[in-house]
């Protein structure tokens, strides 16, 4: 079959599938492992970075450096640059009278001060006095050589130490790190920052020593080495640190106690003069200064706080992570949730990398990224691709066999690619619903109840005929049930056991029928029949109710005339018959009188048992006339009608206290008759003496009228056929009758949407309830 050599083809397809994963896989793993190495998104990378550098921000007042602004107001007040050394000088006394930790003056002073020689001399006494000023170098090429620019020698002999000021600017023009030891071999110097450090710690400069990295030139010229890289967390953008003007600390304007124990830089942030930079937390409009970065190094060193890239293996494992997981997770789950996955997971190596920066780490995952949108792409083009062939596969074998419900074969347009083959799954589409409509015509069609169930029994269809049946409104109530707690109540006529359970689902998919009633008597032909799909596989059943009740009802009721017509009416006309043919033959055999009187006897028999027939045609097939009645006064009239039987036979009928108006809407004749038929048969089984008990009982939405006898009871096995047609009779009592009167009380109580209950224990009298719905 066709069907059987797809689903071959199907399960041989899955191997592949998954070698293409893998394939997908290995190439994404290529992908992000090469651009990681290779740093082709380190621009990506440090973007995020630098947006990352705010969760190490501190705040200033906690910070233990102070700057002393060259700045604006300051350059207004002493006038242009560069200043008398003499101002310095006083600068630093003014300072170090507050015991600061260390002073850093971020100033290059290279050159002798001709138009005033003994400021050059004051300033290193000054500096001399302190003991704790540092003071800056840095390197220039000269001629191609790296030369050291230093500060003067009176200067530099009376400074606490120096330090270089470098600055590692990366290739896109950002400072984001400097180097802690930089010079040529065998003499170095510390960072700006840590050389104050030193100087507060007591150390001095320290001696001169070797690089941690030979970075010497073959041809002898001296090389510049630098070591100890540093990548600086940066406590807040430019104007962070707590700033003093230069001309507030001249004039003792400064609050007392400011520099006490503080780390104080002094340097230049006045616009153009000196040093701006571009920095993570600083944007185009405003660069940071270089005294200010220098704070930024000293801040960082303090606290302990250093940005270090995450290990190359670490970073590695962090971005292939990602972009594998998106494959494993899109090989199993649909579309919409494999765009959402994939947003996620390119979040994810954004939130790790913010993780990561909060403990001073450095995460790149632009590669990582990147893995997972192409992993994205590319397993939704070959999702797509092989969507796209497997419908045009099914549209292929459509088009060949395209025998459906209104459908008249399907035939590719005309445009592009994509625009024939939407236009060739919409005619496919339409035929698809053509038929589904169809079938669904064709099921509410059907006259009987019919179930479409999975293979446990799950209802999935259901038709207006089970609707009914079931007493809901449409078929889709039924959806979702199971049908053999819908159908628990049916039982085979045979041995009265269940017919549609759950082992008749489980079992093999076979046909199944059967004849059942269920709870409410109706007489039922069950057809289970099996479904299968193309490949001849079992996918369910169909489950068919005939209800065959007015069927059997009429058999019944044939056989049941049949049975009275032959018996119960042939009998006394037969017992006539037989009296006057004795008395021709005999005529003093028998007195007349007594002739007469038995002749009667059987005449009025014969037409009790034609009333009694008629009543229950009547009740069973005429229509009814409904009124409003009370069921007090119909009571009432129908124990008035038996007062003189009761007396006859010394029985007393009691009424109950019952409530004054019972309304209920009835046929009154036939509601009265039925009545009178459980009264008659209550005074056939009682004994002389006894006492009959009736009332009118309220139920919650209906009312019960009772009559209950002191008779000798009814046995259990003849209660369920009590209320049949010609059951007649009690344990140990006969009584004459053809058996019709209790079947014409469940007649009438069932037209009126009633029922009739029987309580009875053998010995100890019986009691009827006739139960009609309230009006």
């Amino acid at each position: 079959m066709p069907g059987r050599r797809t689903t071959a083809s199907s399960s041989s397809r899955l191997p592949w599938r998954w070698l293409e994963w893998l394939g997908l896989a290995i190439l994404v793993a290529s992908l992000v492992l090469v651009v990681d190495r290779a740093g082709w998104l380190q621009g990506a990378n440090r973007w995020l970075q630098d947006a990352l550098m705010f969760l190490q921000a501190r705040p200033a007042e906690r910070s233990e450096v102070v700057i002393v602004a060259i700045d604006d107001r300051s350059i207004a007040a002493l006038g242009r640059w560069p200043w008398r050394r003499s101002f310095h000088a006083q600068l630093v006394d003014r300072i170090d009278k507050e015991g600061p930790r260390a002073i850093g003056m971020d100033l290059l002073l290279i050159e002798p001060d001709l138009r005033f020689p003994a400021d050059d001399a004051a300033l290193a006494a000054a500096l001399g006095r302190s003991g704790k000023v540092v003071l800056p170098l840095m390197m220039q090429s000269h001629n191609g050589e790296p030369v050291v620019v230093e500060p003067l020698t009176a200067l530099r002999r009376r400074a606490g130490a120096l330090g270089h000021v470098h600055l590692a600017i990366d290739d896109d023009g950002v400072a984001r790190s400097v180097y802690l030891r930089e010079g040529f071999a065998g003499r170095e110097w510390d960072h700006f920052s840590v050389a104050m450090r030193k100087v507060a710690e007591g150390r001095g400069d320290a001696v001169p020593r070797k690089g941690d990295a030979d970075m010497g030139d073959a041809d002898g010229v001296p090389a510049w080495q630098r070591s100890n890289r540093l990548t600086i967390s940066f406590a807040g953008p430019p104007g962070h640190f707590r700033q003093v003007s230069y001309v507030d600390v001249l004039d003792g304007t400064v609050a007392p106690g400011s520099f006490k124990g503080k780390y104080v830089l002094i340097g230049a942030t006045a616009a153009g003069l000196g040093d701006l930079y571009a920095t993570p937390v600083s944007d185009r409009s405003k660069l940071m200064s270089g005294v200010e970065l220098s704070a930024n190094v000293l801040d960082s060193l303090e606290n302990g706080r250093s940005m270090a890239p995450v290990p190359a293996r670490l970073n590695e494992a962090f971005n292939l992570l990602p972009a594998l997981l998106a494959l494993a997770g899109m090989a199993f789950i649909g579309p919409l949730a494999a765009l959402l996955l994939t947003l996620a997971l390119v979040l994810l190596p954004v939130a790790a990398a913010a993780g990561a920066a909060r403990f001073g780490l450095q995460f790149a995952p632009a590669a990582g990224m990147l893995g997972v949108a192409v992993a994205y792409g590319l397993w939704s083009w070959r999702k797509l691709d092989a969507a796209t062939r497997y419908l045009m596969d099914e549209f292929g074998r459509l088009h060949a066999d395209s025998r459906m419900a209104g459908g008249s074969g399907t035939a590719l347009g005309t445009g592009d690619f994509v625009g024939r083959r939407i236009d060739a799954l919409g005619q496919v589409a339409q035929q698809l619903r053509n038929l589904h409509r169809f079938v669904r015509d064709s099921l509410e069609g059907l006259p009987d109840a019919t179930l479409v169930c999975d293979k446990v029994g799950t209802v999935l269809l259901a038709n207006a005929a089970a609707a009914r049946h079931f007493g809901v409104d449409t078929g889709g109530k039924l959806r979702g049930a199971q049908a053999q707690v819908l159908m628990e109540d049916l039982l085979s006529r045979a041995d009265h056991s269940p017919v549609v359970t759950a082992e008749r689902f489980g079992a093999g998919a076979e046909a199944f029928s059967a004849a059942a009633r269920d709870g409410a008597e109706r007489e039922l032909l069950v057809r289970q029949a099996p479904s299968f799909s193309g490949d001849g596989e079992h996918l369910g059943w169909i489950v068919s109710l005939v209800d065959v009740t007015p069927m059997r009802q009429v058999q019944r009721q044939r056989d049941d005339a049949m049975r009275f017509l032959s018996h119960d009416m042939r009998a006394p006309l037969a017992s006539i018959l037989a009296l006057l043919n004795l008395q021709r033959e005999n005529p003093s055999a028998l007195a007349p009188a007594q002739v007469q009187e038995r002749i009667e006897r059987h005449a009025r028999k014969a037409l009790g048992l034609a009333d009694d027939f008629t009543q229950l045609v009547r009740a069973q097939s005429h229509s009814y006339h409904f009124d409003a009645c009370n069921l007090v006064d119909v009571l009432l009239e129908c124990v008035d009608d038996a007062w003189e039987t009761t007396r006859r036979r010394g029985i007393e009928i009691v009424m109950l206290p019952a409530p004054d108006v019972a309304h209920s809407r009835i046929d009154r004749d036939l509601v009265a008759r039925a009545i009178a038929n459980l009264l008659g048969n209550a005074l056939k089984f009682s004994p002389a003496g006894s006492s009959i008990r009736c009332a009118i009982e309220p139920l919650p939405l209906e009312w019960a009228v009772l009559v209950q006898d002191e008779g000798p009871g009814i046995d259990e096995e003849l209660r369920s056929h009590l209320f049949e047609p010609f059951a007649r009779g009690r344990a140990g009592f006969h009584v004459e009758g053809a058996g019709l009167g209790l079947a014409f009380v469940k007649t009438v109580a069932q037209r009126h949407g009633g029922r009739v209950v029987l309580e009875s224990v053998p010995g100890r009298g019986s009691a009827f309830r006739l139960i009609l719905p309230r009006a």
